[in-house]
């Protein structure tokens, strides 16, 4: 272990649920609560390694943020709020209600490397009811609108939502799309993490 977020943003356990033969990874601000309560079959470890395909729905990455960063103080109300959020200004991702969608994908592939089908929230009432629960927080959007650090690591989400959308890819595609689209923010952050995590082999 790296750190002590790493049992918190990429945990020993991996939620995947099934109906009839679709599949699907559940996100954090994503629509999870919903796909959780709407019967869905919970997937088997045993299954992980025969599953063809697993659709995962992705959000614009600065609106989740928002939502999961609101979630996050909501939860916490015996902290101060400004507090809170400034914490949350230096360190970016320190729960997995705001943490990337990509560390979601990045732990899914501890588990699996079925192809994954990402879709737009826009799509997930096709699949289930979907029940918003819509809480917003306009003092974090300014906080955060000109947060040059958190928008360069967005791209690690942008490249999901803008550039893959639609597609059904493998963790490699995501990887090259990334290196070719936002260079810097794949050698910042992949190239960086390829380095430290050679030292321990």
């Amino acid at each position: 272990m790296l750190s002590i977020l790493d049992p918190i943003i990429f945990p020993d356990d991996c939620l995947i649920l099934k109906l009839q033969d679709y599949y699907i990874y559940p996100i954090f601000k994503n629509g999870s609560s919903s796909l959780n309560q709407s019967g869905y079959t919970v997937v088997s470890p045993d299954e992980y390694a025969d599953i063809p395909e697993i659709t995962v729905f992705v959000r614009d990455p600065f609106e989740r943020y928002l939502s999961g960063v609101n979630t996050f103080v909501q939860h916490n109300p015996a902290y101060h709020q400004e507090t809170l959020v400034h914490i949350i200004s230096k360190n970016l991702f320190l729960d997995r209600h705001f943490c990337l969608q990509f560390h979601w994908l990045v732990n899914l592939q501890r588990f699996t490397q079925a192809p994954i089908k990402l879709k737009p929230m826009s799509e997930l009432n096709h699949v289930i009811d979907v029940h918003n629960n819509v809480s917003k927080n306009k003092s974090f959007r300014e906080v955060f609108a000109t947060h040059n650090k958190l928008h360069f690591y967005l791209a690690l989400d942008k490249v999901l939502f803008y550039d893959l959308i639609g597609q059904t890819v493998d963790f490699k595609q995501i990887l090259t799309t990334l290196k070719q689209n936002y260079p810097d923010t794949y050698t910042e952050v992949i190239e960086r993490s390829k380095q430290i995590c050679s030292v321990l082999d």
